[in-house]
């Protein structure tokens, strides 16, 4: 298996043993940033019905879509939100050690350079795949 990048899960969503939404934060190779990812599955029953409601979450600061190479009805809507650094310290200080930070940093948006935005989603689109495989137990 290869090096791509960093990944650590913190939620799965599964709903009648299919997962339908995968959280992770991820730090793509060649970027020293790190990211909270969020992909939603989404099928074309969900994309003509009144499930718009999955867009209502703009709390991120790079979005794409991902097509499904097991089922041509499914599509993946990926968010990504960077964390800087500074998050990171202030959201480990504040869980480890009780310091309070200002938590309207958490909303912050953040312009992603060109480069930036396609490593991170060349890199997603080779490991998120393998997390909604249909040959996953």
């Amino acid at each position: 298996m290869s090096d791509i990048g960093s990944v650590q899960m913190i939620t799965l969503q599964p709903i009648q043993d299919q997962l339908v939404e995968l959280s992770l934060f991820y730090q793509p190779q060649n970027d020293n940033d790190i990211y909270h990812i969020t992909c939603r599955k989404i099928t074309q029953d969900h994309l003509q019905g009144t499930g718009n409601s999955i867009f209502l979450d703009d709390n991120y600061d790079y979005e794409f879509f991902l097509e499904s190479l097991d089922d041509s009805t499914t599509t993946f809507h990926v968010t990504c939100k960077l964390l800087p650094n500074s998050l990171i310290l202030n959201i480990l200080n504040k869980e480890f050690y009780g310091f309070d930070f200002d938590v309207t940093e958490l909303g912050r948006r953040y312009l992603l350079t060109l480069h930036q935005k396609l490593n991170l989603e060349r890199n997603l689109r080779q490991i998120l795949p393998s997390y909604f495989s249909t040959s996953n137990p």
